[in-house]
């Protein structure tokens, strides 16, 4: 008894397995799976229905199994089609069993989520199944609708110094949230206040910042957005040219920054120092003339549209210095070199004996003030080569867009060459044309004043340039639509230069005036390369003379020497012969002809050679007699010059006052 009663108080639990075998909530989970799959939903699992099983025999082991298996084969044999389907009957129960597991197990995981949902810190929508988001979330389902809780139903009846304690904590809590909810409205007024404060700091900021852009747009300049750093650099302005080449077109975009105030900051490319052309001329050493600007105070004080218009007009000056000197390194033939970042350019011309005049050019600073010490006497040169200089490059400029406005050229695989523009080489024939016309000009006119005081008939007309002379008649009857008369005008000056002198010649027995004209070109380029002189006799005094018509000369020194012995021909051969027809005889190609001589009688006694010798505008006119009077004298000489200003007796007295 004693030991069947110790029994009774025993109580029977499986033995406690090892840690290695212990299930996880993993494994857990899959053996709940499993239990599905093979007993269906586990609602159906109870202790009645196993007991069932057991007693009817469903418990028995999968040998037993087997071994009956093998003899219901044994005993009944199926046919294939019997055995397909069975396999495809099975299969399809296997495909529901999951079915209604996986719908199982999605509704516990999506009621255990929503649970769990009810604290934020834990909601997530990962951990809902794809068909409880889709149909329940997405339809306005809230997180933390279902929820659990553990209540405790017993009665408890608290004591009176229980009861006072709580109230007193209630108060006191009561009063800790009264004195919090205080304290953050006293923070969140300061917060709005410093809010309040900082709105009002930032538009005036912005205030400021809009009006100065205002203002710069106002006055011309554009105004474009900036992608990158949009928000501390918003604008940027565009001072630069659009028709610059590509280096100084990029420089010519400056990012409008913010300061704290609101005003713009200059870029560093606006608050450099602006530079300017400087040209200067040099004779005999010494500087007598400057273009440079004169110093502009307060430059500290300078409002942003003045800034920029500086930092524009110093971008404009430095591409114009830029392009001088790419281009002097092909003008080393006509007296253009760079030395010591300073073009030097001779403006005295090739046919001058001194080249004593230099053009200096560079880019300096505007503040400058170098020139105070020098002489100004040619001032005026250098102020309008600088600004012909200018003038030409903002033609360069308005003659691109020109191009770019037309209809482009047709595609060829050779890359478009871009010249550089014609700056230096138009400054250069412009010095060489009006110093070789001024010179043949003054030649001519000086001859003709000789002839005219030497009773001989000439008329004198000069055009230093036939374009110019042309210039209304010219821009009226232009064909160039969308170019301005400016461009045309400054077109003019890229092209060949092109002056005519005209000197007539009458004559008493000649009914149409001899007309003698000398041409000049002057183009620094192919064909000519500097400048020519192109001379056109008449044909009447070509043919008698036996010259050619039209004769070319590269200097003023070798016209004028072929016009000096030209006109000496014609005075001698033309003039004279006609005048002593019948008593002057010709015997040579050179300016001489031979007069017989008269008495008092009119008779002639002897000859005289009159040689005819015009230079530089002095006209002598020289008679040798060459009758042996006596023979121990010599050959009697007699002579007679005339200058530009007015004789005492015209050629053709003079010498019938030696032969009679």
């Amino acid at each position: 008894m004693s030991g069947a009663g110790s029994l009774m108080n025993i109580t029977l639990r499986p033995w406690p397995a090892p840690k290695k075998e212990e299930l996880g909530p993993q494994h857990l989970l899959q053996q709940v799976e499993q239990l599905a799959n093979e007993r269906g939903h586990l609602r159906n699992v109870t202790e009645k229905s196993l007991q069932d099983e057991i007693t009817s025999g469903k418990d028995v082991s999968e040998g037993a199994k087997d071994e009956s298996d093998e003899k219901k084969e044994k005993k009944e044999v199926y046919s294939k089609e019997e055995r397909l389907q069975d396999v495809f009957r099975m299969q399809q129960e296997m495909s529901n069993h999951m079915e209604w597991a996986k719908f199982a197990a999605n509704n516990a995981v999506d009621l255990i989520s929503l649970a769990l949902s009810s604290d934020p810190n834990k909601r997530s929508l990962a951990s809902f199944s794809h068909t409880f988001r889709v149909e329940g979330l997405t339809q306005g389902l809230p997180f933390g609708s279902f929820g659990i809780s553990k209540e405790n139903h017993d009665q408890h009846v608290r004591k009176p110094d229980e009861l006072q304690s709580l109230q007193e904590y209630e108060q006191r809590q009561e009063l800790v949230s009264k004195g919090a909810r205080m304290e953050a409205l006293d923070v969140a007024t300061d917060e709005i206040l410093k809010a309040a404060k900082k709105l009002e700091r930032e538009v005036r900021r912005e205030t400021k910042y809009w009006q100065e852009i205002v203002s710069i747009s106002d006055k011309g300049w554009p105004i474009q957005r900036v992608r990158q750093n949009a928000r501390n650099i918003p604008f940027a302005v565009r001072y630069g040219l659009p028709e610059a080449s590509n280096h100084f077109k990029a420089r010519g975009l400056a990012p409008l920054r913010m300061d704290k105030d609101g005003s713009i900051i200059l870029d560093p490319t606006l608050a450099l120092k602006p530079k300017t052309l400087r040209v200067r001329v040099r004779e005999y050493g010494k500087i007598t003339g400057t273009s440079s600007l004169a110093i502009e105070s307060g430059m500290n004080s300078t409002a942003i549209e003045k800034t920029i218009q500086l930092a524009r007009d110093s971008l404009f000056e430095e591409e114009l210095y830029h392009e001088m000197r790419l281009e002097a390194r092909h003008l080393l033939p006509y007296g253009v070199f760079y030395r010591d970042s300073v073009i030097h350019v001779e403006a005295s011309g090739v046919d001058s004996r001194h080249r004593s005049k230099m053009l200096l050019i560079d880019c300096i600073p505007r503040e400058d003030d170098s020139q105070s010490k020098q002489s100004h006497s040619n001032d005026w040169l250098a102020r309008n080569v600088a600004e012909g200089l200018r003038l030409l490059l903002a033609h360069e400029h308005s003659m691109r867009l020109h191009r770019r406005s037309q209809l482009p050229p047709p595609l060829t695989g050779q890359q478009q060459e871009h010249p550089s523009p014609s700056l230096l080489r138009t400054l250069l024939a412009v010095f060489r044309h009006l110093e070789g016309v001024d010179s043949l000009y003054d030649y001519l006119e000086k001859t003709s004043k000789t002839l005219e005081s030497a009773g001989i008939n000439v008329q004198l007309d000069t055009t230093r340039e036939l374009s110019w002379a042309n210039l209304a008649e010219s821009l009226q009857s232009s064909s160039k639509k969308g170019v301005s008369a400016t461009d045309q005008l400054l077109e003019l000056f890229l092209k060949p230069f092109g002056g005519r002198a005209t000197l007539t010649l009458t004559s008493s027995n000649v009914r149409q005036p001899e007309a003698l004209s000398v041409s000049t070109r002057t183009v620094i380029g192919p064909p000519t390369f500097g400048r020519e002189h192109r001379l056109i006799l008449p044909s009447s005094v070509a043919t008698e003379l036996g010259l050619f018509q039209q004769s070319k000369f590269t200097s003023v020194e070798e016209t004028t020497s072929y016009l000096d012995s030209i006109l000496s021909l014609h005075i001698a051969h033309r003039q004279l012969k006609t005048e002593f027809f019948s008593r002057a005889v010709i015997k040579g190609s050179d300016a001489r002809i031979t007069i017989r001589t008269k008495d008092a009688k009119k008779e002639p006694t002897g000859e005289q050679d009159i040689m005819v010798r015009l230079q530089q505008g002095e006209l002598e006119v020289t008679a040798i007699s060459a009758a042996n009077i006596q023979e121990e004298e010599l050959d009697t000489e007699q002579s007679y010059t005339w200058t530009d200003r007015k004789g005492e007796m015209p050629l053709v007295d003079k010498v019938k006052s030696w032969v009679g």
